[in-house]
């Protein structure tokens, strides 16, 4: 939430989020320092703003007639100075290239006396590359300063009353002049701040327009482009975050190069010892250029990386800032007359006072609703600790199930096991029946088999003797029979 507060030094109205309280900010007015009091305890009075209906009951005509000499006599008068603002964030490339260059020769003055010592020696005595290194980092420098500057004033405009509730409690079709010709009055142009620039352009589209969601679109569309504005003014600190290290391992390889060129020639000078000395000294100072450039420019690369990402968020959080603005203090107050309940309803203070009246009166009606609330959360807590005994008994009854169901499945597995003894004992025995009967039968086809050879020998010999008779016949006669018992009168 935002509140209004006077400047303690030129008492212009501000305006600040109540999380800003106890903080050090400037007045963008009179640039005076002072720290943001507390917000004010509202203290509401049911019966105040119906009060104020009763005694004023509207606006009257003179009320009118003056607030159009006023009107006349703000669009006569001619907007306030704007001096000492800046583009946005942007940073101008000439002014920026200038103070570079002044940071550089205030370093290389600096650093100078010392020209002789290691500090010294690694930017007098490495080449052209420590030079251009420094050059980079000065010109950064500026950059990163002169935004942080305008940053500054960014945060400085963050606390202008743009929409004062003096105009319009409302902002309609009939009093957007007023907060437009309020906004124009300003000492800041509406493209040297984010803020200023998104509330007057949400101004203007709706005072062409008369509609709340084309102006929530357009706020949308113009917080895409301040982001990418933001976005791309950082291009230059990238290139030179990428470059510095890069100027680095050129200096290596210079250095690198110059030693080579040095050892080759001390070789073929091998025999004058002067001469070799003179080559390794030329072989240690290139080894030296190469690895000193490359130290200087990744100390150099870290110290502008660093500010540069926190300078980015700064801007991100600012924009941030600016949204949350334009969402607390712009968007819900802007009325089309889209939510209006009758046809032809009022749209000056009356309306409003109206409904400050209906919000005071409901207001009174709070308590009560915080004591419902109070009793729905107890049958609340005790509908749930019932719920959760309930689940706590299902869940003991659960348990209990599955106990006798795992008991159960014991038992089977039990009962298991014993079939499936049993049943290799039946395979164990039939398997040995099976031996059994497959060695008989294995017997009965040996026996089989040899009676088979003795019929067939004796079917052989048969043959032979039938072969040796040839066209014999042989009777063959039977002998008598013998009688072995006689009737009785025969024995006597």
């Amino acid at each position: 939430m935002y509140f209004t507060f006077a400047c303690p030094r030129c008492e212009k109205k501000l305006r600040v989020a109540e999380t800003a309280a106890g903080r050090k900010a400037a007045c963008p007015f009179c640039r005076a320092s002072f720290v943001v009091p507390a917000p004010p305890v509202e203290q509401d009075d049911p019966m105040a703003a119906l009060r104020e209906i009763g005694e004023t009951g509207g606006e009257s005509l003179a009320d009118r007639v003056a607030r159009g000499k006023r009107r006349r006599r703000e669009r006569a008068e001619p907007p306030r100075p704007r001096s000492g603002w800046a583009e946005r964030t942007d940073v101008s490339i000439l002014r920026s290239v200038l103070l570079g260059s002044a940071l550089t020769a205030a370093f290389l003055a600096l650093v100078f006396p010392v020209r002789n010592l290691y500090l010294g020696e690694l930017f007098f005595h490495r080449g052209w590359v420590p030079f251009a290194l420094v050059f980079l980092m000065g010109w950064s420098a500026a950059i990163l300063f002169l935004k942080w500057r305008k940053l500054k004033r960014q945060r400085a405009s963050m606390l202008f009353d743009l929409l004062p509730n003096d105009l319009a409690e409302d902002i309609t079709a009939d009093s957007v002049d007023r907060f437009v010709q309020h906004v124009h009055s300003l000492p800041a142009a509406s493209g040297e701040s984010f803020l200023i620039n998104r509330v007057l352009r949400a101004l203007e589209h709706f005072k062409v327009r008369q509609s709340n969601p084309e102006v929530v679109s357009l706020l949308a569309s113009q917080s895409e482009i301040d982001a990418n504005a933001v976005q791309s003014s950082y291009t230059l600190l990238n290139v030179f975050v990428w470059a510095i290290p890069i100027l680095g391992f050129i200096g290596t390889v210079i250095g690198i190069s110059a030693a080579v060129g040095g050892f080759s020639g001390s070789m073929e000078q091998a025999a004058d010892i002067t001469a070799l000395k003179e080559s390794l000294n030329s072989v240690t100072a290139g080894l030296a250029t190469a690895f000193d450039t490359t130290l200087v420019a990744l100390v150099m690369s870290m110290l502008v990386m660093f500010p540069s990402s926190s300078m980015q968020k700064a801007e991100e959080d600012l924009l941030n800032s600016v949204d949350e603005y334009c969402n607390e203090n712009l968007l819900k107050r802007l009325n089309d007359g889209s939510g209006q309940l009758a046809e032809g309803a009022p749209q000056d203070g009356s309306s409003a006072a109206v409904r400050r009246a209906v919000d005071a009166v409901i207001k009174a009606h709070r308590q009560e609703m915080a004591a419902w609330t109070e009793q729905l959360q107890k049958v609340g807590s005790a509908v749930s600790s019932e719920v959760a005994e309930t689940w706590r008994k299902i869940n003991e009854e659960i348990k209990s199930r599955q106990q006798q169901n795992a008991d159960q499945t014991q038992d089977v597995e039990k009962c298991l096991a014993l079939f499936q003894q049993r049943l290799d004992e039946v395979v164990g025995t039939t398997g040995q029946a099976h031996n059994r009967a497959a060695e008989a039968m294995e017997q009965a086809a040996r026996s089989l088999q040899a009676y088979c050879a003795a019929l067939e020998q004796g079917l052989g010999r048969l043959n032979d003797v039938l072969a040796q008779l040839g066209q014999r016949q042989v009777v063959i006669q039977a002998p008598p029979r013998r009688r072995w018992f006689f009737f009785g009168n025969q024995r006597r």
